[in-house]
């Protein structure tokens, strides 16, 4: 057993004891290092921020994140317009356009890749909501069910002061520099790099940026989408990806895959029926688009989703009324650079001619006459 002064001998040293070592700064210039250092960083952050702004992006395009969609879920009121569906009316439809037309500026919530079922059932669970659903009906996600990005809804309802205070600064930052995108990370710049496969390898399409939203969520085509034939034809090829081989297995009558796919739309119909009626019960209205499309489009969603099963039993099913853009010239010959979307100008000029027509079918509906 140790001797009570061995132990006083090897006591280690505590903070503020007289014998702690210390390590002594060597001499140097470090007022004028730290300036190099902030002048370096500085440097190469503006070099970086002209890199991409040379590169078609710009500041001031935000991240379409779930803060920002919930900013404008805690925008909605009980009576505001609101925008449902996925990337066709989130980008298709301009908020300027409409508001100058209506005097009411709409609320977006359309989410890209997704169904507008899940934003539609908050909505209908809003006692506190009886204003007006303008709902796009982008076949492949309303009668699939697809929901890339449904889980916003849950974080929009968990989100604490910390994720808001972390969204306000990063709004910002955004406002102000253009490499501020998901796009422009190493780790996505890896994805879209074009390494070569090894034998056996294929690979895979994943779609680019193609859209730049303001704060508010009014979003338009990206331009580099228009003037970049290149970049317009990979977004071509990532939407095409797989289509020939959906078509075919829905072609197929062995492979059971027509009958799935009519039992999952006429499903999705009667779910999105219960909420739309819910809606109109408190006095609300809900009001179906179909936005345009073209290219591979058009066999697709003709095949997969034939419009009497599909967007005509809809408008049967929920009783509301609806827009589908192959019936009215003036909602057709517009620009879609890939297939799928508007390209801004034209989503303006889109809007304009769209937004008299949502008029008409909504007042046709309340009155209960045929919509002329």
């Amino acid at each position: 057993m140790p001797s009570s002064t061995s132990s006083s001998e090897r006591r280690l040293a505590r903070p503020f004891d007289d014998d702690v070592v210390t390590r002594p700064v060597p001499e140097k210039p470090w007022r004028g290092l730290v300036i190099i250092a902030i002048l370096i960083a500085c440097g190469l952050t503006l070099g970086w921020e002209a890199y991409w702004r040379a590169n078609w992006f710009i500041p001031g395009d935000y991240k379409n994140s779930i803060g920002l969609w919930a900013d404008q879920r805690r925008a909605v009121k009980a009576d505001s317009t609101v925008i449902i569906g996925s990337s066709r009316v989130l980008f298709g439809l301009d908020l300027d356009v409409w508001e100058s037309q209506s005097g009411v500026r709409p609320i977006q919530l359309a989410l890209e890749g997704t169904s507008p079922t899940p934003v539609l059932a908050d909505l209908a669970a809003d006692e506190s909501f009886r204003g007006r659903v303008v709902i796009g009906a982008t076949s492949g996600l309303i009668f699939s069910g697809g929901n890339y990005r449904a889980e916003v809804i849950e974080n929009y309802k968990a989100q604490t002061p910390s994720e808001r205070v972390d969204h306000f600064l990063s709004n910002q930052l955004e406002k102000h520099l253009a490499f501020l995108d998901d796009q422009t990370k190493p780790s996505n710049m890896l994805i879209f790099a074009p390494f070569p496969l090894r034998k056996g390898q294929e690979r895979f399409i994943d779609v680019r940026k193609i859209e730049i939203m303001d704060i508010d969520r009014n979003a338009e085509m990206w331009s580099r989408v228009v003037e970049d034939p290149a970049y317009a034809q990979f977004t071509k090829d990532a939407w095409a990806f797989g289509m020939d081989e959906r078509i075919a297995e829905l072609n197929d009558p062995s492979s059971g895959e027509r009958e799935k796919s009519d039992t999952r739309m006429a499903e999705q119909i009667d779910l999105i029926a219960g909420y739309v009626k819910a809606i109109q019960s408190r006095g609300g209205e809900a009001i179906f688009v179909r936005m345009p499309y073209e290219g591979k489009y058009i066999e697709m969603e003709q095949t997969a989703y034939p419009r009497e099963k599909g967007w005509d039993r809809l408008l049967e099913v929920t009783g509301a009324p609806g827009v589908y853009f192959a019936d009215y010239d003036a909602l057709q010959g517009y620009l879609l650079p890939e297939w799928s979307h508007l390209d801004a100008q034209e989503a303006e000029r889109f809007t304009a001619a769209l937004y008299p027509i949502v008029e008409a079918q909504l007042d046709a509906w309340r009155t209960g006459r045929e919509p002329e």
